[in-house]
């Protein structure tokens, strides 16, 4: 089998793992999965981009390179035609971030908040609206023979940015191990309380803000209910 049938074959799975999930009764949780870095074993991330979709419902953003390797995939959003609004709806409408395949290049854009291209821009905006973001660090590894002869400063390097990106809660896992971070991050995100303080009444009372939307499972401290109360600020919390 060349790697045209292999890849048509892996996107009838994906078909078949959808409509299974479908017809369970259970909507399964919306994520985006990117694609833009070059990968060593392509065969293999198109493997975990279908064992992703058995659990989550996926939107897909490809770069071109990927657009036709994903031959017959569809609903593929081109990375590369994408303008600001398709790329805003995608952060705005779906829960989590999937990188099967990394780069140097996002390690260093993540750790020191670079948003010059449409990947690392998509990466932060996930980061600033509290939304989790998995990705494969396959490629990001260093080998032994990296390790062994690299310069120390290099890896130092690479290490301090990698440490960077998880304080601000990146997950960089093996790609065989994506679909079970990625559903233990998704957990969490749907079970997280974010609280509202004063602080963020008096940045919408500066800003002339008079209503926030905040999450369903906000908790309100009772300063900033007394500030909203007296600066007129509504705050009412989403439904879904």
């Amino acid at each position: 089998m060349d790697v045209q049938e292999k890849v048509k074959e892996l996107v009838r799975q994906a078909v078949k793992a959808y409509m299974s999930g479908q017809g369970n009764g259970e909507k399964m949780p919306t994520i985006t999965v990117l694609l833009n870095y070059h990968s060593s074993n392509p065969e293999l991330i198109l493997k975990a981009v279908t064992e992703i979709k058995q659990s989550f419902a996926v939107k897909l953003v490809a770069s071109k390179d990927w657009e036709e390797q994903l031959d017959g995939e569809q609903d593929v959003l081109s990375l590369d035609q994408a303008n600001h609004r398709e790329l805003e709806n995608l952060w705005n409408t779906t829960d989590l971030l999937i990188l099967p395949v990394a780069s140097f290049q996002l390690v260093s854009k993540l750790a020191l908040m670079v948003d010059d291209d449409s990947t690392s821009h998509t990466a932060i905006q996930f980061q600033l609206l509290g939304k989790p973001i998995v990705i494969a660090n396959n490629e990001v590894e260093l080998g032994v023979y990296q390790q062994i002869l690299a310069p120390h400063s290099v890896q130092e390097k690479l290490q301090g940015y990698l440490r960077t990106t998880q304080k601000d809660h990146v997950k960089w896992v093996p790609l065989n191990q994506l679909v079970r971070t990625a559903k233990e991050q998704h957990q969490q995100y749907k079970e997280k309380q974010p609280l509202i303080l004063a602080k963020h009444i008096e940045h919408a009372a500066r800003g002339n803000i008079k209503t926030i939307t905040v999450p369903k499972k906000s908790k309100i401290t009772p300063v900033a209910k007394d500030m909203a109360r007296e600066l007129k600020i509504h705050i009412e919390k989403e439904h879904s």
